[in-house]
Parts: structure tokens; C-alpha cells; sequence
């Protein structure tokens, strides 16, 4: 396995990110979802538990309007499957998996986000319990050259234990941003998945760092057992 954790400790801004996989003992899906940002701005958020999953919104939203980029459902679910991203997209997929339709054909109504002159990327990932084994899916949607938008989707049905799959937004800091334009790296989950998000958490770029969500889900009972965010502004 290529050193994931060594590579996302040296990307000095990932952006937004998603790592699904197996925890060490391979009783739990793990689903890790953060924010790193520059600006005070950006860095003005948080991430909410509430009823429906996990929510980013601004910490102080004096001035703040309802921008979905700011204000978004990070993680949601419908029935056995669980859906993490980085924008209200993740609302749209999980209507789409409600109405039979599936992840890849949601996808591929995203765009990137109108933020020029970045046009961060749209990442997404589901980890579906619904079947007789998990299987974990993640995409993107980058701004593209010859295309409006390039949208990319990867599936993983065979998962082994203690191995996520990262994709984040950024290749690394810049003005404008690099986007990650790059298939999902495999990343070394070590112990619970506590620990495994706190790892990813320590790894993350210190000046950086804003919000990171934990999601752990019972192979055996395919039920959330872990729920839990942790905000820098917290």
C-alpha cells in the first residue's frame, strides 16, 4: 500500500476531504470527512450534528447568507447507505438513491463551485451497506478544458481491513488552488475509528485546520455506532 498518510501530510492545503474504508478490525465502515481552509472566512465554520446527520455552517454568522457553499449537509444517509461530500450535493444524492437512481447518475448533475478563481471540486462518497458486503464509492466534479465539467467516479467492492480511500479538492497551496484531479490514494486506517480520525486530524496542515466528522457504522448491524465532529473554533 502506498503511504497515504505520508502523502496527505505533505500536501500543505488539501482542502476539503473524504476517506472511506475498513477500521483495523474490519467491523466498522469509517467515514472521515474535513475541512483545512486559508482565509478567516473560510475558516469561520463548523460542523453540527443535528437529526439528519452532520451539517457545515458558519461559527459566527453575523452578515451570513444561506451560501451553499458555506451551508451544506455534509453527511446524510437513506436506509443502509451513507452519503458524505463536500456541498448540498450530498442532499441531491441521497434523493436520487431514494428515487432508485444511482450515486454515479447524481454525480454527474454536480458541477465544481463558482468560486473563481479556484472552481473547487465537488467530492462525494457513499459507503453502501445494502448488500450482502459493503462497497465504497467516491467522485469528483472538476472544472475541465476541453469539457465544462469532468466527472470522475470510483468503486471499491473488495475492502480489506485498516484501508481507506482518500480524495480531497486541493493538490496543495497555490493562488488559484491546484485542483486534486488524481484517482483516490489508499490510506493506512490504524486502530478504531477514533483513532484513525484522529490520526487524519494530526496530519491535516496546523495553520489549517477548521472541522473534521467521524462517521463509524456496524458492518454486522449496518447502524451508525460512532457519530462525532471536532471544530477547531469549537
Amino acid at each position: 500500500m502506498e503511504d497515504g498518510r505520508e502523502r496527505l501530510k505533505s500536501n500543505s492545503y488539501p482542502g476539503r476531504g473524504i476517506i472511506i474504508g475498513l477500521d483495523a478490525t474490519g467491523r466498522y465502515v469509517v467515514q472521515i470527512y474535513w475541512i483545512t481552509a486559508r482565509s478567516a472566512g473560510s475558516k469561520n465554520r463548523v460542523l453540527v450534528i443535528d437529526d439528519h446527520g452532520v451539517r457545515a455552517q458558519p461559527f459566527d454568522e453575523t452578515g451570513r447568507t444561506d451560501d451553499p457553499n458555506i451551508y451544506y449537509r455534509a453527511m446524510g444517509a437513506t436506509g443502509d447507505r451513507y452519503v458524505v461530500s463536500n456541498g448540498n450535493h450530498t442532499d441531491l444524492i441521497v434523493d436520487h438513491l431514494v428515487e432508485g437512481d444511482g450515486f454515479d447518475a447524481a454525480m454527474r448533475l454536480t458541477s465544481y463551485e463558482t468560486d473563481a478563481p479556484n472552481f473547487t471540486p465537488r467530492i462525494a462518497g457513499l459507503a453502501d451497506l445494502s448488500g450482502t458486503r459493503p462497497a465504497v464509492y467516491l467522485a469528483n466534479a472538476v472544472r475541465g478544458t476541453t469539457v465544462d465539467t469532468l466527472h470522475s467516479v470510483y468503486a471499491y467492492g473488495a475492502l480489506e481491513p485498516g484501508v481507506g480511500y482518500c480524495l480531497h479538492t486541493y493538490a496543495g497551496d497555490g493562488n488559484p488552488v491546484p485542483p486534486f484531479i488524481e484517482r483516490p490514494y489508499d490510506f493506512e486506517l490504524r486502530g478504531s475509528p477514533e483513532s484513525a480520525a484522529n490520526d487524519v486530524w494530526g496530519l491535516l496542515p496546523a495553520d489549517k485546520r477548521v472541522a473534521l466528522a467521524l462517521k463509524a457504522i456496524d458492518v454486522t448491524t449496518k447502524r451508525i455506532v460512532t457519530l462525532k465532529v471536532r471544530n477547531t473554533l469549537d
